[in-house]
């Protein structure tokens, strides 16, 4: 009575469990616990049994994953852009004593649901422990490399202090191609708990399609997409408004706006990326950004980091776009803008932050203008000597001091002399930047003094300072019926000829046959009829084609309207759009 049949004839695909021996009383409860265990080979069956015991003798309370991100992708023309919110990022581990430990993103693409094909990295037993992700992004806290515990030689990478980022823009895709992404969040571990240490761990990712491709469940921080080209006569969304300087303020850096979902993208709404900073007028330091929607009076976002900044490393999303930041962190001469703006002088005016008296020198995060007159307009801060010459502090638009050194005591601005602007902070001066006068840089030349009208300008980089912004607004996408009749010769087949078999084809699932035949018509407009005849004249298949205006592709499983698979040769597409024009071209298959 200690033994169960589990023998299985002539039956379905079954499982079935038995355990004992131990009686069954009356009114009496057994509770047991299961594991389902697989393995590549004994040897790793074994190893998984270990780890699944180990759970068992821990009652079940072991370390988990951060919590599950939301992730969004869209798919463009050649691309596909990623992003996510940050719930991740506060997660509390209650296994950890409620410890916040979340470390980082990992970005998986496939193009198969399981992710098999990219569960490259294997243990010193040559078995696949981990997938290989396409980005990383982690905390910059000092936990970087591979994780000391690891499982037989194999070492989680727990990252490189990266910074996190919430968008990524994959470009290394090929339109037609249908991809499965996944964003992983994963925690820190800890290699000092208990004996063996707590290696890192990450959130699941799930996605389940059946034989036909269909998919049955898609969790919420993956993501299947296919890139394609838009539709014919699309016109992009636009940003509108200078980005490449701030609209008003005294910050030398610029912003990128990158847009994430084109759908989203509104018309005529206008946006203002508002910029705060700490310390001093003279020594402050940019520290976060706004993001407004001016047009509804709305902050979109507020605080955002602006310590961290890069042509990579973006805003969260909002209203379908992200914003990048270049910044300078330090005050200096921009020499590249610096120099003669108008007139007739031709000296070489030679300028660098002042050295004077270093005790009492400071660069100034200012633009100034020297500006010559033909009479006596000022005098000099210290020295009181009349000169023929303002300078006006553009940037907080005002009059600043200036001294002149007048090396050969001639009372009067000539070769060789030098001036200083002079700033104050409180009641107590600095020299800034030292202005020196030089012959022209070509020795044939005759020097020409400063004239009347003549002006100077002086240029510094310095980072964006409390209350300087930058505005834009935004034009939603479109479809232009002119522009898609100029764009109609642009229709084509992919691949031509198709040759038994396309790369973006899926697997076959079944023992025998193979996956479904599949070729893309691409250009297309928003709305047509595809009619394809054979060579003969006769009509194989018609396919009404209506997408969004960012998808212009059609795809064909090589099936005639009658259900039989088309046979090879070559076959011609008319392609019939209301509004915008026909089109017609021709494909060949070869099995």
């Amino acid at each position: 009575y200690q033994n169960f049949d589990t023998e299985l004839q002539r039956a379905n695909i079954s499982m079935v469990f038995g355990s004992g021996p131990f009686p069954l009383l009356r009114q009496h409860r057994e509770r047991y616990s299961m594991a389902l265990l697989f393995g590549s080979d004994l040897t790793d069956l074994i190893f998984n049994k270990e780890t699944v015991q180990q759970i068992y003798d821990a009652d079940y309370n072991f370390a988990k994953p951060p919590l599950t991100p939301r992730l969004t992708a869209v798919p463009g023309d050649k691309k596909v852009i990623l992003y996510w919110d940050t719930r991740a990022e506060k997660s509390r581990d209650p296994f950890l004593a409620y410890k916040e430990d979340f470390e980082g993103y990992l970005i998986y693409r496939s193009t198969e649901p399981e992710f098999q094909d990219i569960k490259v990295i294997t243990d010193s037993r040559g078995e696949p422990r981990y997938w290989k992700p396409i980005a990383q992004f982690d905390l910059i806290d000092g936990i970087r490399g591979p994780d000391p515990v690891g499982i037989n030689g194999a070492h989680f990478w727990r990252g490189s202090d990266t910074g996190l980022q919430h968008t990524f823009i994959d470009s290394n895709v090929v339109n037609g191609q249908r991809y499965y992404y996944a964003l992983v969040a994963y925690d820190q571990g800890d290699p000092n708990l208990g004996t063996r240490g707590l290696q890192p761990s990450e959130t699941t990712k799930i996605i389940r399609e059946d034989f036909s491709g269909v998919l049955q469940f898609v969790d919420i921080n993956c993501a299947v997409v296919t890139p394609n080209a838009p539709a014919a006569g699309y016109v992009p969304p636009e940003i509108q408004g200078e980005t490449s300087r701030p609209t008003a303020g005294i910050g030398s850096g610029s912003i990128n706006v990158q847009v994430l979902a084109e759908s989203e993208i509104q018309e005529n709404v206008t946006y203002k990326v508002l910029f705060h900073s700490s310390g001093e007028a003279h020594n402050y330091k940019t520290v976060s950004y706004d993001i407004i929607d001016v047009t509804h009076g709305v902050t979109l976002q507020s605080n955002i980091d602006a310590q961290r900044f890069g042509a990579d490393i973006f805003s969260p999303p909002v209203a379908g776009f992200a914003v990048s930041i270049q910044n300078d962190t330090s005050v200096t001469v921009d020499l590249a803008n610096t120099g003669w703006l108008s007139g007739s002088s031709n000296l070489d005016v030679r300028v660098y932050p002042s050295i004077k008296s270093r005790a009492i020198t400071t660069v100034w995060p200012a633009d100034y203008e020297i500006r010559f007159f033909e009479d006596f307009v000022d005098t000099t801060n210290n020295f009181r000597i009349p000169i023929k010459f303002m300078v006006w502090n553009l940037s907080d638009d005002r009059r600043a001091e200036v001294e002149v050194w007048d090396n050969d005591r001639s009372r009067t601005l000539s070769l060789g002399d030098e001036f200083t602007i002079i700033e104050f902070i409180g009641t107590n001066f600095r020299l800034t930047y030292d202005f020196t006068y030089y012959a022209p840089t070509d020795p044939a030349a005759t020097p020409r003094e400063p004239q009347a009208g003549d002006r100077f300008i002086l240029r510094t980089r310095k980072p964006f300072r409390e209350g300087d912004y930058f505005q834009f607004s935004t034009r939603a996408a479109r479809v232009e019926n002119q522009l898609a009749k100029q764009e109609l010769s642009r229709i084509a087949v992919v691949p031509n000829p198709y040759i038994a078999t396309a790369t973006w084809e899926r697997r076959t699932l079944n023992q025998t046959g193979r996956g479904q035949r599949k070729i893309d018509f691409i250009h297309l407009p928003q709305e047509c009829t595809i009619r394809i005849y054979s060579i003969s004249g006769s009509l194989v298949k018609t396919i009404h084609h209506q997408a969004g205006a960012a998808d212009g592709a059609e795809s064909w499983n090589l099936v005639s309207d009658d259900g039989m698979d088309i046979a090879f040769g070559y076959y011609i597409f008319h392609v019939d759009a209301p509004g915008v024009g026909q089109h017609i071209g021709k494909f060949a298959v070869i099995k």
